[in-house]
């Protein structure tokens, strides 16, 4: 699913509400059954009343646990995307359909639940994060409601499939990336033959694949690390960020190597490209071709 998309209200019926008794519960009723007994056995009417009051409180508390949940909207409203090894939030907005909720789980696969209340005529917006272990689109599974209001005697457990998914980028592992430089026009020509007159702007941090003859060595001399010259001019440098240039054929180590790649030459404001078996991305910048980009090595080969 699209970040921070919608996706259809689910409306939990009364028909998929199930009521079971929880270990409290259980352990009442074995009470109820011994005061019930004893009644018997001594014919104790004060002994019966209060086996009967009791019971019928608990009885009335199964109508007011599944009235809690049942009706509840539930509308999934998108995950961010992360790197793989972080926590995937899903976002939802919840509706209480007209009347108040109190102590309603949510939880995922896996997850332990945290309670909200959800008031009457506003929608409550609860996020539930789980941990994404390597890229691609993650699922987290079904999503769980679960309550036990109002006594804790009687709990209702749904599970439904909304459909959650989360795209994940590799985690990025710094490394040496060979980039390309290439030549583009600023105003879309190809570039001739000449060098055109350059500007200097200014120094600016070194990326693997910067022409040797642009960078600064008195700047290093000085121990300020390597910089390279910044020219300005009508055709302008780009690089690419290349898949054929890696050593190795752990697949899911370049894909690491290029994202790191990708964030560092978009925290320089580079311009850069992304070459892949079967696929080429044009060098650009911003953050909608840092997304993409990104995209493309998290579905990579998927």
């Amino acid at each position: 699913m699209p970040e921070n998309s919608l996706s259809p209200t689910h409306n939990l019926h009364r028909h998929r509400v199930r009521v079971r008794p929880t270990r409290y519960g259980i352990g009442f009723m074995i009470l109820l059954a011994g005061m019930f007994l004893g009644s018997i056995n001594y014919n104790n009417n004060l002994g019966f009343l209060l086996t009967f009051v009791l019971g019928s409180m608990a009885f009335v508390s199964i109508g007011h646990t599944y009235k809690n949940i049942a009706g509840l909207s539930v509308l999934f409203a998108g995950a961010e995307p992360v790197f793989a090894g972080e926590q995937a939030v899903f976002s939802f907005a919840v509706h209480g359909a007209g009347k108040c909720r109190y102590g309603i789980g949510f939880a995922l696969d896996g997850v332990q639940p945290a309670d909200h209340d959800i008031p009457a005529a506003a929608r409550r917006r609860v996020k539930l994060g789980v941990h994404a272990v390597s890229r691609g689109v993650f699922n987290p599974g079904r999503l769980i409601l679960c309550t036990h209001y109002p006594l804790g005697l009687f709990r209702v457990q749904l599970k439904r499939p909304l459909g959650l998914e989360c795209i994940v980028y590799p985690r990025p592992i710094a490394g040496w990336v060979h980039a390309t430089a290439e030549k583009y026009s600023a105003g879309g020509e190809e570039p001739s033959g000449g060098s055109g007159t350059d500007d200097f702007q200014g120094l600016k941090g070194y990326l693997p694949g910067d022409p040797l003859q642009r960078i600064s060595w008195r700047a290093s001399s000085r121990g300020q690390g390597l910089f390279t010259k910044d020219f300005n001019s009508r055709h302008s440098s780009s690089v690419y960020l290349d898949w054929y240039s890696l050593a190795g054929t752990d697949t899911e180590r370049k894909l690491s190597l290029l994202c790191h790649g990708i964030l560092t030459a978009q925290q320089r404001n580079l311009t850069y490209g992304l070459k892949l078996p079967g696929c080429t991305l044009a060098p650009a910048n911003g953050q909608i071709h840092k997304t993409r980009c990104l995209k493309t090595l998290a579905l990579y080969g998927l």
